[in-house]
């Protein structure tokens, strides 16, 4: 199903990181990026862009499809049979984790909490229901906190030795890999002549693994781009803090092999502070996967114009923030990128499996 690719941008770099770093080839890397010229005329902008992350993986785009690439490698270089994640019911990383998961082999078990439908959250919530191997389910806040806290001890503990738990959004370190490789590609096509150098590139913020690598793999790279993040969920979940700790964590996680090599380059990574971490929060609207006003017309402009589809949990919101933003900064003569990350979600199969309650074991 997979087709061979060559290596990550990022191990052909770093040669030694292949030896330390499991991967699985799953996406369709590099994804295309591109001039939305009729957009951007009708925003004002002078030089508008977009990467494709949509246009990631065979089994359904979006951003986590990179960051499968190496939590399912080490998950099977560890052994592991049966994968273990969670989310809000219309999460597109569970459905993800659960397609590209059972493709190559996996057991797929996931915790589900409620959220505002949409049309979006319903179909992944179909896929996850009709694909995964085991649903567990919860009727309120509490009980997910508490069981999630549960499975986090069972984690931590080693008791599940057979199970591989991948943490909301697969935000950690070894999955925020798949981001540090996707600036290296994003500087080959600026190298290659493909765009310009963005002054802004603009990404939905919710558990912070996206941007956490964009982060340490801009500055690996040389980009000069300052990264914003759009805020779609809690500022609890997503802050300068959580960001600037994970971007730490994931440089530590890479400069292991590398000794020396690094030090250099990796020296105004590991110095980054929170402060220093670029968050618009102000089309984040009344919650989490709750539309808003700019979210809804941000759709509808691309879809008219650009005959691109985003939705309204992470992606319409991104697109109303970077219009804002820039807007608001005066930058509509400057490059800006938009990097799309919606993960939109194939066709159905037909197999029926059991929904249990979350206190089943």
């Amino acid at each position: 199903m997979f087709q061979p690719t060559e290596l990550p941008i990022l191990f052909q770099k770093y040669p030694y990181l292949r030896k330390q770093i499991a991967w699985l080839p799953l996406g369709q890397l590099p994804t295309p990026v591109h001039r939305l010229t009729h957009l951007g005329h009708e925003l004002g902008f002078d030089s508008l862009w977009i990467k494709r992350d949509d246009l990631s993986g065979p089994l359904g785009g979006g951003n986590k499809v990179r960051k499968l690439e190496y939590l399912l490698a080490d998950a099977r270089q560890k052994g592991y049979e049966t994968l273990f994640t969670v989310g809000p019911k219309g999460s597109n990383h569970v459905r993800a984790t659960i397609e590209y998961g059972k493709a190559v082999g996996f057991r797929c078990h996931c915790l589900l909490f409620d959220q505002p439908q949409s049309e979006f959250s319903e179909t992944n919530f179909q896929h996850i229901r009709m694909r995964a191997d085991k649903v567990h389910t919860t009727s309120s806040r509490a009980a997910f906190i508490a069981r999630y806290g549960q499975e986090t001890f069972i984690q931590f503990t080693k008791l599940h030795r057979n199970r591989y738990f991948l943490p909301p959004g697969g935000s950690s370190p070894i999955g925020c890999i798949g981001y540090v490789n996707a600036a290296f590609e994003l500087k080959a096509q600026i190298d290659a002549g493909v765009l310009l150098e963005p002054t802004l590139i603009f990404v939905a913020l919710g558990t912070c693994g996206t941007m956490a690598g964009l982060i340490v793999g801009a500055k690996l790279a040389g980009l000069k781009s300052r990264i914003i993040g759009v805020r779609v969920v809690d500022r609890i979940v997503a802050n300068v803090w959580s960001v600037a700790r994970l971007a730490r964590k994931t440089l530590k996680l890479i400069r292991v092999p590398l000794g020396e090599m690094l030090n250099r380059t990796s020296h105004r990574v590991k110095k980054i502070k929170a402060r220093e971490i670029e968050i618009w929060g102000r089309d984040f609207g009344r919650g989490y996967a709750i539309p808003t006003e700019a979210s809804l017309h941000a759709i509808q402009i691309m879809q008219e114009y650009e005959g691109i589809r985003l939705e309204s949990t992470y992606t319409g919101k991104t697109l109303a923030g970077l219009i804002h933003c820039v807007k608001a900064q005066g930058y509509e003569k400057q490059p800006i990128l938009f990097w799309n990350t919606y993960g939109h979600a194939g066709e159905i199969s037909n197999r029926d499996q059991a929904v249990v309650p979350a206190t089943a074991q």
